[in-house]
């Protein structure tokens, strides 16, 4: 049975929330919408439906460019036109803060992107026939020809690779691409069974002449364990004036456009400051350490994977650095060398789940920090440690929003605190 309601606002997770006998969430609508719905899932305390028409459109509504839009799982706001989205997750970043944190503070800059063409790594999944992504809240593929946030060179894969892995047989059920600036390649071919991998070609040759030149090196992958790789399993990006090797197993971020504006905001904060020592926790392949160690006399990164460990200490020499250093270590190990190395600048960029009340206990503890940087991509887990560093005696002195995934509801932002 339908309902009709009426869209007061976007909130967290891309939902149109409407309130009548109970609180509704809707996805692709847009504020004052009037829209048809369909539930389906009921909660306690709320219902999770799907838009059947949009009785009363917004005047800002806009045709989504691809046609799989809301077939396929991967954008929630191709029907925004994009200044538009830059305003709604501003409100819905500043409205997080307020709501968990009880930090009410303005958004102090807003980093664009381009809207489309930004992604430098794609997650192909594939079933046999169909070679895409997931439909919302499904395990079902939608097959795709082309993926309007992907980079160009990315798209013109996508047929060639699904025509290989079909002549040939293979059947992982994940292809991860990443792509760097001049379009070379790593691949990854996850499959669900060592066994399957048996029946793969181990001539990388095949592999560049039927599917991209430009592949340097593929690798073939059980469990999350690699069993064999052809060619090489590393690429080098350079952004602005610095150097990264990346590895297959490693992270780089996603965004083309964005990940100068990343470093130069949190460079922003650093340069000129006198900071003699920074930690960088959770720091890749060094994004943001490398950078940092050109303004501060001594730098370490602290990183739990070991193959980006490897890159990060790879792009020292690369960097020709110094003064740097990383340890591989989980965060809860790694605060005992980052209290021993007396730092006055903590930088943070943890997973979704973001910190935990240790850690911030634990860096509010050591007497030498003076200032954290923030970097986080989940409002709601940020609100919340921002206001347990608040409760130990840190004042949040700014927040930017620095947009790495639009067409989506992710919002990714940086926060300078200082202890008072």
């Amino acid at each position: 049975m339908s309902e009709i309601v009426k869209i007061e606002k976007i909130v967290y997770g891309g939902y149109g929330l409407a309130k009548k006998d109970k609180v509704y969430f809707v996805p692709y609508t847009l504020p004052n919408e009037e829209v048809e719905i369909e539930i389906i899932e009921e909660k306690k305390d709320y219902s999770v439906a799907k838009p059947l028409r949009i009785l009363k459109p917004s005047n800002i509504r806009q045709e989504a460019p691809c046609k799989h839009f809301t077939i396929c799982g991967g954008c929630d706001f191709q029907h925004i036109p994009y200044q538009e989205q830059i305003n709604i997750k501003k409100e819905i970043l500043k409205d997080q803060l307020l709501r968990i944190g009880k930090i009410d503070i303005p958004i102090e800059k807003v980093y664009p992107s381009n809207p489309f063409g930004y992604r430098n790594k794609a997650q192909f999944k594939f079933d046999g026939k169909r070679l895409g992504f997931y439909k919302p809240n499904s395990y079902d593929i939608v097959d795709v020809d082309y993926c309007y946030l992907l980079k160009e060179d990315l798209n013109q894969i996508i047929n060639p690779l699904k025509r290989f892995l079909q002549k040939y047989a293979l059947t992982p059920s994940q292809i991860v691409v990443f792509s760097n600036s001049k379009n070379e390649k790593l691949v990854k071919l996850e499959f669900s069974e060592e066994s399957e991998i048996l029946n793969v070609i181990p001539n990388l040759d095949i592999y560049k002449d039927e599917i991209d030149d430009k592949i340097k090196g593929v690798g073939f992958y059980s469990k999350g364990k690699r069993n064999l790789l052809l060619g090489e399993d590393i690429v080098f990006e350079n952004v602005e004036n610095y150097k990264f090797r990346v590895s297959m197993d490693s992270f780089f971020q996603v965004n083309i456009f964005q990940i100068p504006n990343l470093i130069n905001a949190v460079i922003e904060e650093v340069k000129n400051q006198d900071y003699k020592r920074v930690v960088d926790f959770y720091c890749g392949v060094g994004t943001l350490t490398v950078p940092l160690a050109f303004y501060v006399k001594e730098a370490l990164g602290i990183e739990s994977n070991e193959e980006a460990v490897k890159d990060a200490k790879a792009n020292v020499k690369h960097n020709n650095l110094k003064n740097l250093k990383f340890l591989k270590a989980k965060t809860d190990k790694g605060l005992k060398y980052a209290k021993d190395f007396r730092p006055d600048l903590i930088v943070l960029d943890p997973p979704r789940s973001g910190l935990n009340k240790k850690i911030i206990k634990e860096i509010a503890s050591m007497p030498t920090v003076k200032k954290v940087i923030y970097v986080s991509c989940n409002p709601s887990t940020l609100a919340r440690d921002l206001k347990d560093f608040k409760d130990l005696g840190f004042k949040i002195n700014k927040v930017s929003m620095i947009d790495m995934f639009p067409q989506t509801h992710h919002i990714e932002s940086i926060s300078v605190l200082s202890k008072i």
